[in-house]
């Protein structure tokens, strides 16, 4: 059957896809320092405004894949489609998005045809809301017509209720594809373009239609038309408990399909009586203003305070020179440059930012000044401990009181993998009894460290020594990023001590590692990735400069190269699959954040320089999603799945950057000699990737615990009963044995309650999957290393990733995701994979 194909865009200055879980130990998010010198959540109408935020860029773009003699880009789908419901004599008025003239190969932005100008975006969105109304309004003449439904057919099989049923999915699915067209290719443009005409072009269209979209969530002829005739319904205000007699004569992701457009739209309340709809949907709104208030507080809202003694200073200028913290911190009665060159070698002022508070944290010796720094970043937004008891009440209010719900987790969870919060308590208990041993031991070290640093001992201190300082101090919540890193660079050094004394001039120095890891190699490992798991080649093409979005051509039509790049995707078998865009640069108006952007999806159609390439890798695993899904329905592709297993295939990918053959037979080169990394450095270089790790989890579970407090059937307002957020944060954290402050309140700048509220678990629950088909199907089969010997080789490889790619990347969101985990592993998935390689 021919299908479509995708296309993407990759760009780690800017990776949409990703928002890492927040961790005490977390040396990405920290300023670089140089002592010597980083769901999918599906995107249908009803998900729009809960999009992640993005931490860097990669787009994709995918082309269809049709009869040989009819191969063109999906852009040109909308002819093709219009023509084939023609030929099916399913007339109706349809509004051209596209002239003829426009059809053709010549060059636009984003491959989408009739875009080539800024004005162009607006053209486009109006065009995409005429051609929804047609279809809008074709269900309602359905609707209004003598057509069988499925409660007055004779039999539950009855062919033509099914047709109906297939029929009604279909257009559906053609409202979303129609409307994620024009507004996935907006949210890119006015995320990355370098032209401010462009972007403003683009925000203009994004913001007509996501209006749109929320009239299309609350039209009742498309609710109707799918509890008619993909349930048997007639009366939509009785739709819940009603057999689905009708789903079992249709395939299964159309069956699929159906329970994900109803759930859908009855999460906003459409199948309630009017009166209590328009009350759900008030709550609802006020709910996204305390969602918007939250949200922007953490933004915009930054505390500034000032550090004074000259020793405090001098330390602080010793990690971030004054000249860097000018930029860094802005003082609102002055600018930064100003505030810098005015502090008095007795005083400097600091902002409470995640950013410089976690770099000062893990490099500052004194322990007072660690104190002071922890405090006032951890109380440093007050404003929102209220906001987020609103928040809480407000959600459960809306959730439980006007839509049914047991509480606000058990809304978000009903429609996700883990499926309730049980079951997520009992994933994260699991999780906990295999951590509480890890955890103990990397907190022993530090308590170690802290009482050998603060007796006296600093420079010249081998692990050997800290263990055997004797009695040891209580380690306080400012203590563990300090010593955490302290501990790891002793390590490392010990590591680099160890070795076998072969000289194979890669040099002790990670000034000189970071030579073998340039971006020119990471591409190359992808394309290597790709060729030896699928069978696919990676070709880089030219972009012409009508399609670039990295130079601003409105002022310069013979503007420079930015550094985009676009490579096509063609598999052996199957031909064409699609295209990715890497964006890997910053510049002006691009957002700085990594993320993946999905420019348009595909369906069947009937008839540190480790963190970084981690990142990439992360990304171009969510893009690969994208490119080799194969659903029916494009609201079901790729990377629209539930949200706690749509980072399973990224968090996979990020294994190659922690494989030592794979680094040295492929992606590490130096970049001036050439010379390949040696493996025996790059395990060297590996080894500290779990050092800590049991506190990060440990973390990540007492996180996910609060969130599933703050919104669970009790929820943490006293406004309903319940203690404070705050008590409660300060609760989980004495249970688990965290060090913590109590009465500080981190969380009041915990975005993910916000955008992943009762769904922050998920990072683990993903992790989990990960390396347990990292394990099963991929560990140690880069040219033949399988452990044992027993499967090896470029042969062991292919069949591990064929297996990944056609039971679960080629499903998208279409399939449930524990039978692809299942289709993958041959079994249920485990946690010990997990745990095994920082358990040693």
């Amino acid at each position: 059957m021919p299908t479509t194909s995708r296309m993407f865009l990759l760009r780690p200055s800017s990776l949409q896809h990703r928002l890492r879980p927040t961790s005490a130990n977390a040396a990405a998010s920290m300023i670089p320092v140089c002592t010597s010198s980083s769901s999918q959540e599906p995107c249908p109408w009803q998900q729009r405004r809960r999009r992640p935020p993005l931490r860097a860029t990669l787009t994709t773009l995918t082309e269809c894949n049709l009869p040989s003699n009819s191969r063109h880009y999906h852009g040109h789908y909308y002819g093709h489609y219009r023509a084939h419901r023609r030929r099916k004599s399913h007339q109706r008025d349809v509004v051209d998005l596209y002239s003829s003239s426009e059809r053709g190969r010549r060059p636009t932005l984003f491959q989408l045809p009739g875009l080539s100008h800024p004005s162009d975006f607006l053209r486009l969105a109006q065009a995409a809301i005429s051609e929804c109304n047609s279809i809008r309004r074709e269900l309602a003449s359905s609707l209004s017509s003598d057509a069988p439904s499925p409660s007055t057919a004779t039999a539950c099989n009855d062919s033509s209720a099914i047709q109906l049923a297939k029929r009604t999915l279909r257009s559906l699915d053609q409202i979303s594809n129609v409307v994620c067209t024009v507004i996935d290719a907006a949210e890119l443009c006015r995320s990355v373009h370098a032209s401010p005409l462009w972007r403003r072009g683009a925000a203009d269209a994004f913001g007509l239609l996501s209006d749109y979209i929320g009239t299309l969530n609350a039209d009742e002829t498309l609710y109707r038309s799918l509890m008619r005739f993909a349930f048997r319904a007639h009366d939509t205000a009785h739709a819940h408990g009603i057999a689905h007699e009708t789903l079992d004569g249709l395939p299964p992701a159309h069956r699929r399909m159906a329970h994900a457009m109803r759930r859908e739209f009855e999460r906003d309340g459409i199948h309630l009586p009017y009166e209590r709809r328009e009350e759900a949907r008030e709550a609802n709104n006020v709910v996204v203003g305390l969602e918007s208030l939250f949200s922007s507080n953490i933004t915009e809202k930054t505390k500034h305070y000032d550090v004074v003694g000259e020793e405090a200073v001098a330390e602080v200028e010793r990690i971030v020179p004054r000249s860097v913290l000018g930029t860094l911190v802005r003082s609102p009665s002055s600018s930064s440059a100003a505030a810098s060159s005015s502090s008095s070698s007795s005083s400097v002022t600091l902002a409470a930012d995640p950013l410089l508070t976690n770099t000062l944290l893990a490099h500052v010796r004194c322990p007072a000044l660690r104190r002071e720094i922890y405090l006032e970043s951890h109380t440093a937004l007050p404003e929102n401990l209220p906001v987020l008891d609103s928040l809480i009440k407000h959600r459960h209010v809306h959730s439980a009181h006007l839509l049914g719900h047991a509480s606000y987790a058990h809304r978000v969870l009903a429609d996700r993998m883990a499926g309730s919060p049980e079951n997520v308590a009992r994933f994260l208990n699991r999780m906990e009894e295999r951590c509480r041993g890890v955890y103990r031991r990397d907190m022993e070290m530090l308590q170690h460290a802290k009482r050998y640093v603060e007796g006296g001992g600093f420079a010249g201190v081998t692990l050997g020594e800290i263990v055997r300082a004797g009695d040891v101090g209580a380690v306080d919540p400012w203590d563990v990023p300090f010593y955490c890193q302290f501990v790891k660079v002793h390590r490392r050094r010990e590591r680099t001590k160890r070795g076998d004394g072969e000289d194979d001039g890669d040099g002790d120095d990670l000034e000189q590692i970071s030579g073998y890891f340039t971006v020119d190699d990471t591409v190359d490992g992808m394309k290597a990735l790709v060729r030896e798991l699928f069978g696919i080649d990676m070709v880089e093409v030219d972009i012409p400069l009508e399609e670039r979005w990295d130079v601003d051509a409105t002022v310069d039509a013979a503007a420079k190269d930015g550094g985009l790049r676009k490579f096509e995707f063609h598999h052996e078998e199957e031909g064409p699959l699609g295209t990715m865009y890497f964006d890997l640069h910053p510049r002006d108006g691009k957002f700085v954040h990594a993320a993946h952007f999905t420019i348009r999806c595909g369906r069947v159609l009937e008839p540190d320089e480790l963190g970084v390439i981690e990142t990439l890798l992360h990304e171009f695993g969510h893009g690969l999603h994208s490119l080799l899904s194969r659903t029916p329905f494009q609201h079901l592709s790729g990377t629209r799945a539930a949200m706690d297993f749509v980072e399973t295939p990224s968090h996979l990918f990020e294994h190659f950057s922690r494989d030592p053959s794979f680094l040295s037979r492929v992606l590490a080169r130096h970049y001036v000699a050439g010379a390949p990394l040696s493996e025996r450095r790059a395990r060297e270089l590996l080894a500290g990737a779990t050092d800590f790790r049991g506190i990060d989890v440990m973390t990540q579970i007492v996180h996910s615990r609060f969130d599933q407090a703050l919104f669970g059937d009790r929820p943490c307002t006293p406004s309903l009963g319940g203690v404070t957020s705050t008590e409660m944060f300060d609760r989980l954290h004495r249970e688990a044995g965290i060090p913590h402050a109590e009465g500080t309140h981190w969380h009041s700048r915990f975005g993910h309650l916000v955008t992943y509220g009762a769904g922050y678990y998920g990072y683990l629950y993903a992790q989990v999957f990960a390396a347990d088909v990292w394990m099963s199907c991929l560990e140690g089969r880069w040219n033949g290393t399988n452990r044992g010997d027993a499967v090896g080789g470029a042969g062991a490889l292919r069949e591990g990733g064929t297996k990944i790619w056609k039971e679960m990347l080629i499903h998208g969101g279409a399939k449930d995701p524990m039978e692809m985990l299942k289709g993958v592993l041959g079994r249920e998935p485990s946690v010990d994979p997990f745990f095994r390689d920082f358990e040693k």
